[in-house]
């Protein structure tokens, strides 16, 4: 965060936290976002926002809705763009630092569920928002049966009009897929991409998503269901005017006629390369710690679950000795060149031999994955932290002359019982070993 938030009290510092919150926010995305109500209001409803957030990570019991209903009132105030999602996202990670100087593991972790709630909040919002014209396909389908039926040049015109005034690629296509009628984005779309689009080029079909059976299988589903309120959703890369890739959602109707003449597919698509790209980004900020970039204890958690279905695990915890008594006298920029160089250090001697993960505060993680052999990890990770660590920091004079400041390692290691095992239990099956590297580095 750019400042520290002055220590105060109860309600009244949540109050005040929640609001310096928001002002970061607000001064991050400033420059990208329209503000749709007054900046004054705007504020306020951040402010309230982020209270929710703050109540949760410090709660008896922890309820996660609040990351959810964060990304769901971002999208309200029409932040919609990239930039402000990952703003957002960064600002809860460090919630737990605001809170407090020596964040605990349980609200780092707290903190991690948040923004993976806040991103499928988001995502989820800002998908609806993306098709809350969903009244456009069923205004197609609806000229599309009359001008199946009818036959009439008036409904046929009113198709027309429709369809040039589009802004977003739209298509009417018979149960095969050949396009009957298309916007001029469109059209746009086919030509750019005529050779996927068959021998007589207007087979929609390859245009809707990766894999063609995804499609024969809504269709089917669409034409079994046969009702015109139901929407299927597809998605698929296309090659767009320009040479670029985007990836189109395509929201697909079934309308039928009332007579003898076959069913029409009508459907809408809008581009959501920027929101997929904003979902990435935000997935890796919920399963990565934001100083040293690599693998969270919630990525921890997922890799554990998965690799113990099939086989033991071997899981190697490491703690910096003497890290608290450093980051209380040097402060937290030193800790956190200690914390970056231990990563450095370890991801080199480990090249591909175990995964390694920040569980929270001073703490490492290595998992090895089976067939292995525990004690080949950690041989690898003793030898990493033989030395110790080092980095220089301001001599006490804050002339030029650096200081080095050094801090070893202890190591705990366990293997884990098939299907039975979770992050927490081998923690506790590595401890005593840690403690006992402890016990002989001090002696």
């Amino acid at each position: 965060m750019s400042e520290s938030v002055p220590p105060l009290s109860g309600l009244v510092r949540r109050e005040r936290i929640a609001e310096h919150l928001a002002d970061e926010f607000i001064s991050a995305v400033v420059d990208h976002v329209y503000l749709p109500i007054a900046a004054s209001a705007y504020r306020a409803a951040l402010t309230e926002g982020f209270e929710r957030v703050l109540d949760a990570v410090e709660a008896e019991e922890f309820v996660p809705d609040a990351g959810r209903e964060l990304g769901e009132l971002l999208v309200s105030l029409q932040v919609t763009k990239p930039v402000g999602a990952t703003a957002c996202a960064r600002i809860v990670a460090a919630i737990p630092d605001v809170l407090s100087p020596e964040p605990s593991d349980r609200s780092r972790r707290r903190a991690a569920l948040l923004i993976a709630e806040f991103t499928g909040g988001y995502t989820a919002a800002l998908t609806d928002k993306i098709f809350e014209g969903q009244a456009l396909v069923y205004g197609a389908a609806e000229l599309a049966r009359r001008s199946a039926e009818e036959g009439a040049r008036q409904a046929q015109a009113r198709t027309r009009i429709m369809f040039e005034h589009a802004r977003s690629p739209v298509f009417i296509a018979d149960e095969d897929g050949r396009v009957l009628e298309a916007s001029p984005m469109m059209a746009t779309m086919m030509e750019s991409n005529r050779a996927l689009l068959g021998p007589e080029g207007d087979d929609v079909r390859r245009l809707l998503a990766d894999d063609p059976r995804e499609v024969a299988h809504t269709l089917e589903e669409l034409a079994a269901l046969d009702d015109e309120s139901v929407t299927r959703f597809l998605e698929h890369r296309t090659l767009v005017s320009g040479g670029d890739i985007s990836v189109g959602r395509w929201a697909l109707s079934r309308v039928r006629s009332h007579d003898d003449r076959p069913a029409l597919i009508v459907g809408v698509g809008h581009d959501v390369t920027e929101l997929r790209v904003m979902h990435a980004r935000l997935d890796h900020l919920a399963h990565h710690d934001p100083l040293t970039g690599i693998p969270n204890r919630r990525s921890l958690e997922s890799a554990v679950a998965k690799a113990t279905r099939t086989g033991p695990v071997g899981f190697c915890l490491i703690d910096l000795d003497g890290f608290k008594a450093i980051n209380d006298r040097l402060g937290h920029a030193t800790g956190d060149q200690l914390l970056i160089a231990a990563t450095q250090r370890l991801q080199a001697a480990l090249a591909g031999k175990g995964a390694l993960y920040r569980v929270g505060g001073d703490e490492f993680a290595v998992l090895v994955l089976s067939p292995f052999e525990p004690h080949d990890a950690v041989g690898v990770v003793q030898r990493a932290l033989a030395r110790p660590l080092e980095v220089q920091v301001p001599g006490p004079r804050g002339d030029d002359i650096t200081v080095p400041v050094r801090v070893g390692a202890s190591i705990g290691i366990t293997t884990s019982a098939p299907q039975r095992s979770t992050v927490e239990s081998l923690i506790a099956a590595a401890d005593p070993g840690l403690y006992r590297s402890k016990d002989a580095r001090r002696s």
